[in-house]
């Protein structure tokens, strides 16, 4: 399964996720398929105690996030995971005291990052029509890059088939 890290980039992040609240995508990486729950609360450990209080399995996941000098996951960030054959991300967000279920994908995606936020992937602007005209831009982490993969990842984050992303090119 793949767990990704959003930050929340609204300037009130502390006080809790907003549905209006900008989240950024920050970090991504694999582990085996499993319970995501477990996986989560384990991606908080990771990304907030010290190294030498985690398993030596852990430390290199950590580190990868401390090398892109990311700040602490906190109150008001989120979690996504999409399971291993899966075609929908599902998404959480902390209260600080529990990981709370979204019942959709986060609204708004943050595409500019800041000094201990640092955006990972590359900015799309699309448009999914079964889901409104809304133009949205977000940023979405594809290694390689193909179109087809491309609104791959935008279906999954949406929970729609990938034929029903339209990528606008940009100019």
């Amino acid at each position: 399964m793949r767990i990704t890290i959003w930050h929340n980039m609204h300037r009130d992040h502390y006080d809790g996720y907003r549905r209006h609240h900008p989240m950024l995508r920050v970090f991504s990486y694999t582990v085996p398929d499993g319970d995501p729950e477990t996986a989560l609360w384990r991606a908080v450990e990771m990304f907030n105690a010290p190294a030498e209080l985690l398993a030596p399995g852990d430390r290199a996941t950590a580190a990868g996030y401390r090398e892109r000098k990311l700040r602490s996951f906190s109150t008001g960030d989120g979690l996504s995971v999409l399971l291993q054959g899966s075609t929908a991300e599902r998404f959480w967000v902390s209260n600080g005291l529990q990981l709370i279920p979204q019942p959709t994908a986060f609204e708004r995606l943050g595409t500019e990052g800041s000094s201990v936020s640092q955006p990972l992937g590359e900015a799309v602007t699309y448009l999914i029509p079964a889901l409104g005209d809304q133009v949205r831009v977000g940023l979405f982490d594809v290694e390689g890059a193909g179109g087809a993969d491309l609104r791959k990842a935008i279906g999954a984050h949406h929970a729609v088939a990938a034929g029903d992303v339209v990528i606008i090119p940009s100019p």
